[in-house]
């Protein structure tokens, strides 16, 4: 498939039924499937460290929050240091990491995007890409890069600068095979919004 349209189908799908998920029950199994293997890695590994974990057809690997690379995708738990001052932030964040500092990494969360905001913003990115080896392909932006071209101005609310140490599990990364799925997850978790209200206010500032 072109690289333009890779994701016309999923944007075409979101717009003809008013928000409702693509590929709905494989993303709900595929989350359901990490959220039991999370846990139970959780458990058993209170010292962070590198982990393989594959099941069926599903791509995972999950790594410490610390070893987080500029280009991949991940899911992790987050409480954020000044949580109680914030209007409202998310829980539960999917977020392509755009650097990595000490303690700290700088990242996208499309969760602050409605489903087909997420996927405009990720139309553009897709081209940014390199290497086809599912766990190994990531995008290859920087901030400066999404300043540099208003074709990206969707970023701006999804940027987000995240402490190590608040974070609250390890990361998983998502391969490159299952960015679509993990893309249109109903999994964003804000707390003291809506994410109605939160996606309005996203708009606005795009």
């Amino acid at each position: 498939m072109p690289i333009t349209s890779i994701f016309q189908t999923l944007r075409e799908r979101v717009l003809k039924s008013n928000g409702l998920l693509p590929a709905e029950k494989r993303a709900m199994f595929w989350f359901s499937e990490y959220s039991s293997t999370l846990r139970l890695w959780q458990a058993q590994h209170r010292n962070l460290f590198y982990g393989d974990l594959r099941q069926d057809t599903f791509s995972k690997q999950i790594v410490t929050p610390s070893s987080a690379f500029p280009g991949y995708l991940y899911f992790f738990l987050y409480d954020p240091k000044l949580r109680d001052s914030l209007p409202y932030y998310d829980q539960f964040p999917f977020v392509l990491v755009l650097d990595r500092q000490p303690g700290t990494f700088l990242g996208l969360n499309f969760h602050y995007l409605d489903y087909m905001h997420r996927a405009m913003l990720f139309d553009v990115l897709y081209p940014l890409r390199e290497n086809d080896r599912d766990l190994r392909t990531r995008i290859q932006v920087t901030y400066d890069i999404l300043q540099a071209s208003s074709k990206y101005k969707m970023f701006r609310p999804c940027l987000k600068r995240y402490l190590v140490q608040h974070v609250q599990s390890p990361l998983m990364k998502v391969g490159h095979s299952e960015w679509d799925i993990a893309l249109f997850l109903p999994v964003e978790s804000f707390v003291k919004q809506t994410p109605q209200t939160v996606w309005k206010e996203s708009k606005q500032k795009f």
